[in-house]
């Protein structure tokens, strides 16, 4: 986001904690201005301020926000491993809480929370979810999505206060980045030659979409008080794997994961995790997850405001060429 608003000639403010590392914004920023000579991206360097806060940090929430008018809320922590439990409410509800409360003191014009599909709340596999989509408690919402809702109603409950906001509901987010986190990382699968796939379904759009979006949407009067899904394809893991493949001159996935198999694997990392320490890469919500399907239409934005996104087969060829020229650098 604070990319787009950069190239958008905004003046921007972006917040991080003081513990946190610039590098993975610097591999960003990088990407998206690629094309630009060293003196001009210092140029778009000077309009952007860091600033030492904290979601769980209300005083220096307040302290960033003084002079701001417009607040893009995208700070989260997305883990499926039970033992962040604890801390997923605590920064994704109590930091969300804090962010609202600051935006209503500071008198913020505007705010635009990043939710996530998960908030819709998922009942069955096969499921087909918008905005109008009621949260429903099942055994098939994650921690981190339970976190999600429960961040999503402080932002409701901004709005009866008086905070002009909108929410925005983005599906599983590709783009280029550091490519051992988060969804960057299913991009290492196809150029290992994983041989196997999973057949879930679920939403995915394109980073640049997202922001696009928020951007937008924070520019419509009429958006306040609302909610939007951002989804431009829902997608199963043998797309993923083989369109990702073709495009790294990779041999294609060729074996289908079974649904017995996925509960095996998931048990065998979590034996792995209790000898070695390390974070298993494959959890029991993550295991489960891969094998249902979830749909989700964001007809809204699209009939309301004209948006269109990128086809998903774009974006999948952009950012395998990012990732094969990061490979080879």
């Amino acid at each position: 986001m604070v990319c787009h608003l950069l190239e958008k000639g905004k003046q921007v403010k972006a917040l991080r904690r003081p513990v946190s590392s610039t590098r993975e914004f610097n591999t960003i920023f990088n990407h998206c201005f690629e094309s630009l000579p060293d003196s001009e991206k210092s140029t778009v360097l000077k309009r952007l301020e860091w600033v030492n806060a904290d979601v769980l940090d209300i005083v220096s929430l307040e302290e960033a926000m003084t002079g701001a008018d417009e607040v893009y809320h995208c700070a989260a922590i997305v883990s499926f491993q039970q033992k962040h439990k604890k801390r997923l409410m605590q920064v994704n509800v109590e930091g969300t809480t804090n962010m609202v409360n600051a935006a209503l003191h500071m008198g913020i014009k505007r705010f635009c929370h990043v939710s996530s599909t998960a908030a819709l709340g998922r009942e069955h596999s096969g499921d087909h979810m918008d905005e109008k989509s009621k949260w429903l408690t099942s055994s098939l919402n994650t921690n981190y999505a339970i976190s999600k809702h429960k961040a999503e109603v402080e932002v409701w409950r901004g709005m009866e206060e008086g905070l002009n906001a909108v929410i925005v509901n983005p599906g599983v987010i590709l783009g280029a980045g550091d490519w051992n986190k988060g969804s960057c990382k299913l991009f290492t699968l196809p150029w290992k030659n994983f041989p196997f796939y999973t057949t879930g379904i679920n939403g995915y759009v394109d980073v640049r979409d997202v922001a696009s979006a928020m951007y937008q949407l924070m520019q419509t009067e009429s958006a306040s008080g609302q909610r939007y899904v951002l989804v431009s394809n829902n997608m199963n893991m043998e797309f993923f794997m083989h369109t990702a493949a073709a495009w790294m001159n990779k041999t294609k996935a060729r074996f289908r994961v079974k649904p017995w198999m996925a509960e095996v694997a998931w048990m065998l990392f979590a034996v792995k995790q209790l000898i070695t320490g390390k974070e298993a890469s494959i959890t029991r919500e993550t295991a489960r997850a891969s094998m249902n399907h979830y749909y989700y239409s964001s007809a809204k934005i699209l009939t309301q405001t004209g948006f269109t996104f990128i086809p998903i087969e774009e974006t999948l060829q952009y950012i395998c060429q990012k990732f094969i020229k990061d490979q080879r650098r």
